[in-house]
């Protein structure tokens, strides 16, 4: 039992060992060297070999006390080296493919990742979306979601509350039609301080049509946002001013040209009613 429960645990920490390796090797082929050390230094922990040595075993774990505060401490470190690799890569001529190396583009791609994964417990709908960009979305070029999760944008309920106000219990008619209309977000809202950031990602450009039908003395509105998830040639945006963080999209839209990334529309759907308090 005792066999079992330790090759166990050593299975689970090699499969924690490997993402932590692939970071370490990314942030050596996209010039980030700090993070590069802290991630083989996960990993080194993690990966469950000599631990039969009581000395390693004491070695790794008065090392991982230490790694956590400086993972933290490092952190303005490795942000900036993220910051000033994109920005040496958006000198590149980004319309001559042949001057982004194999090299370039791994990093890049890997970029891509980091952003999805790292990006997905405050912004899970843009980060979905970014991720899915690296399989191919078949012959339709479309993805379709349900979630109501735009009800959470000032700028989506503003539209939304006033086709919902337009609809009357007394109204004859059966069914009303809203939009469509577009909606923006400045590269000011983009910033991940600002409230406005989950929706700017996911859905700006979007396109926003309702459709509204009379259930009894209410309205059942059915919202659909589309917006077509794929990089521009060029838009720079800060995500964080301090430590600042600038991504190019335009990186993106390299790879895009590459056949390594897929450009597709999405469609976001979900229902709600007029009396419906979110949009207070």
């Amino acid at each position: 039992m005792r066999r079992v429960a330790g090759t166990a645990a050593g299975i689970i920490l090699f499969i924690l060992a490997i993402p932590c390796l692939l970071l370490a090797g990314w942030g050596l082929v996209f010039n980030v060297p700090t993070l590069s050390i802290v991630a083989f230094t996960a990993a080194w922990i993690l990966f469950p070999l000599f631990n039969r040595f009581k000395a390693i075993q004491v070695l790794k774990f008065a090392v991982s006390f230490v790694l956590i505060p400086a993972t933290l401490a490092l952190s303005p470190f490795m942000i900036g080296e993220v910051d000033r690799q994109v920005e040496a890569l958006s000198r590149k001529n980004r319309h001559d493919l042949s001057a982004f190396d194999l090299r370039d583009r791994v990093g890049i791609y890997g970029l891509n990742i980091m952003m999805g994964v790292v990006g997905y417990p405050l912004y899970p709908e843009a980060s979905k979306e970014t991720l899915l960009m690296m399989l191919d979305p078949g012959p339709s070029a479309r993805r379709v979601f349900t979630s109501g999760f735009g009800l959470g944008s000032r700028k989506v309920r503003e539209r939304l509350g006033e086709f919902a106000a337009s609809l009357q219990s007394d109204d004859s008619a059966s069914s009303r039609s809203y939009g469509p209309v577009r909606i923006d977000w400045n590269q000011k809202d983009y910033r991940l301080t600002e409230p406005e950031a989950r929706y700017a990602l996911a859905l700006n450009q979007t396109v926003l049509t309702a459709r509204a039908e009379r259930r009894g003395e209410r309205w059942l509105i059915d919202v659909r946002h589309e917006m077509e998830v794929k990089y521009p040639d060029s838009l720079l945006v800060t995500l964080i001013t301090r430590p600042r963080l600038r991504m190019e999209e335009g990186l993106f839209w390299v790879l895009q040209n590459c056949g390594w990334l897929h450009p597709y529309t999405a469609e976001w759907r979900f229902q709600f009613y007029s009396d419906d308090k979110r949009l207070k």
